[in-house]
């Protein structure tokens, strides 16, 4: 098998050229003085441009119009029957009676493969004249070589960013997420008043929040999100009446949803916003949930104190709930500063009109010292583990008095 028969296929990488390979173009046409300089991809026996510098037009080259790939110079480069660089035509017979020599008036050649860290051949960067470049040589070679390599990273970058959108997309398209349900449990009472849903990917997948952020990374990240908020929406049969389901979704999602996306009941519902994302216009969610708020929905600051936008996120919307992250809880019977965070957390909601819960409570003493501080809500592997057992969801919907599953180290919570 020749090298060309053997090269690879990148999907959807027309054109997504990074700016970075264009520049790297304009000065590898600049250095060797040539009229054009080119990146193709070999896919389906064709070699395609993908990112051109120059009149690429006197040569007959367009971007993502390709030509047989038995006829062009690079098939001959590639299964090494012609050397890298050309520098006159005119005078070597092995491409001199070529259809594309004679059809584009070429006089120059110069190109090198590009072979992916796997070894593959993604294509070839090429340089082309219509005037014999008599000083062109293997240093000339050299230094397009050794720009062929700052491609190929950029290449390989969008290549895994392909792989990545393919994975999300079936995940996607075959709804491939199990949603866990997790306890809110109220700290006077220790009743359940709520669920969270949880997302849990097939394994191999990565973290939940791994997959979010790649999924935003490739411009999946609504459509994600959207599906699993419909399998958590799913689950509200599972919750009692008066319990409240909790869904997670950005700011970005947020501000695209309409009244027929939620459902009816809303008063059963919480929106999670996460804590991690800025908000482009406050204003503009605002008046996007407000309708939705009106009629019962619920708004909940995710991860609070856990990255940049808490405070202007909880100002700003002027949530019902203030989810104190884990981080902070983690901790807090022992640290001052913690403790002194939470009562700001406390004293926020009481002004608002709304309630804290503690997140991620792990401990016995953290639970207790949130209790002390103030804190109305507890959630966490301590009280209950994520679950998508029915069994569960069905024991959490009659009511049980879960502090009661603690031992009696942990009773003084009761308030």
């Amino acid at each position: 098998m020749t090298a060309a028969q053997g090269a690879c296929t990148i999907s959807e990488l027309s054109g997504l050229v990074s700016p970075r390979i264009d520049r790297i173009m304009e000065l590898a046409r600049r250095h060797l003085e040539m009229d054009v300089v080119f990146v193709s991809e070999f896919t389906g026996g064709r070699q395609v441009p993908r990112a051109i510098d120059g009149d690429g037009e006197s040569f007959g080259l367009a971007v993502d119009e390709g030509v047989p790939l038995e006829n062009t110079y690079c098939r001959l480069m590639l299964d090494e029957l012609i050397p890298n660089v050309i520098p006159d035509i005119a005078a070597d017979a092995r491409v001199r009676p070529l259809r594309i020599t004679v059809d584009g008036s070429i006089g120059a050649y110069v190109g090198v493969p590009l072979r992916l860290p796997d070894g593959t051949v993604y294509g070839s960067f090429c340089g082309l004249s219509h005037d014999e470049q008599p000083g062109l040589d293997r240093r000339d070679a050299s230094f397009l070589r050794m720009l062929a390599e700052l491609v190929v990273d950029d290449l390989e970058e969008q290549r895994q960013r392909d792989q990545r959108r393919a994975q999300i997309a079936d995940l996607i398209l075959g709804e491939r997420v199990t949603i866990a349900l997790q306890p809110v449990v109220d700290l006077h009472t220790g009743r359940c008043i709520g669920v969270e849903a949880l997302s849990r990917f097939p394994a191999g997948s990565g973290s939940p929040e791994a997959v979010f952020a790649g999924a935003h990374d490739v411009g999946l990240g609504l459509e994600l999100e959207r599906m699993t908020a419909a399998r958590a929406l799913a689950l509200r049969p599972a919750i009692a009446a008066d319990q409240a389901l909790g869904i997670n979704l950005t700011p970005g999602v947020a501000m695209t949803l309409t009244d027929g996306d939620l459902d009816a009941p809303l008063e059963q519902l919480v929106l999670e916003i996460t804590e991690h994302e800025a908000v482009d216009s406050y204003a503009g969610l605002r008046d996007r949930l407000q309708p939705l708020r009106e009629r019962g929905l619920r708004l909940a600051i995710d991860d609070a104190g856990a990255g940049y936008a808490s405070l202007q996120h909880i100002i700003e919307l002027q949530p019902d709930l203030i989810k104190i992250d884990r981080s902070i809880i983690n901790g807090l019977a022992a640290d001052k500063a913690r403790r002194s965070v939470v009562s700001g957390f406390v004293l926020l909601a009481l002004d608002l009109g709304g309630r804290v819960v503690a997140e991620g409570v792990e401990r016995r003493d953290d639970l207790r010292a949130a209790a002390e501080l103030g804190v109305d809500l507890g959630q966490g592997y301590l009280l209950a583990r994520p679950s998508t057992n029915s069994a569960d969801h069905a024991y959490w919907a009659s009511g049980p008095d879960l502090l009661r599953a603690l031992d009696r180290a942990v009773q003084p919570v009761r308030r």
